[in-house]
């Protein structure tokens, strides 16, 4: 603990190194807003000699200020995906047609679509009948006859 206050503003400048370090190895934007509070409360250490719990104050006081302006401004411009159905499995066959597996009785069948069995809910209709997805309710495709 003495040799992180000897350091002084160093101390802060090396956590935010950390931080942004974690930034790049971990997945989304979560550490980089304490990167950056760790930074700015590194450039006014160098400026103002505080003691640690005000050190301590400024570092929760601006992590709060930078997570709140970024969650104002992510509101209000999302970021957006050259792929937002990337994770989203099922909503990426909507529309597409596939030959049912398994016929459509008391309203379940499934069909096949590449290495995957999906169940589907839709009309009653026999096997091998071509349906196409227009919907979906968790990992359940809903189909009509195309």
């Amino acid at each position: 603990m003495e040799a992180i206050l000897e350091l002084g503003a160093w101390s802060w400048m090396i956590l935010a190194a950390v931080l942004f370090v974690f930034e790049l190895v971990a997945p989304g934007i979560f550490f980089m807003w304490f990167g950056l509070a760790a930074l700015v409360t590194g450039l006014i250490m160098f400026r103002y000699d505080l003691a640690w719990q005000w050190q301590l104050i400024w570092f929760c006081g601006l992590s709060l200020a930078v997570v709140l302006v970024v969650h104002r401004y992510l509101g209000k411009h999302p970021l957006e995906s050259e792929q937002p159905l990337l994770n989203q499995r099922a909503a990426q066959l909507i529309g597409h047609s596939f030959d049912l597996v398994d016929p459509i009785v008391n309203g379940r069948g499934s069909i096949h679509s590449g290495d995957t069995i999906w169940r589907v809910e839709g009309p009653a209709l026999p096997n091998g009948t071509r349906v196409t997805v227009v919907g979906v309710d968790g990992s359940v495709l809903k189909v009509e006859p195309a």
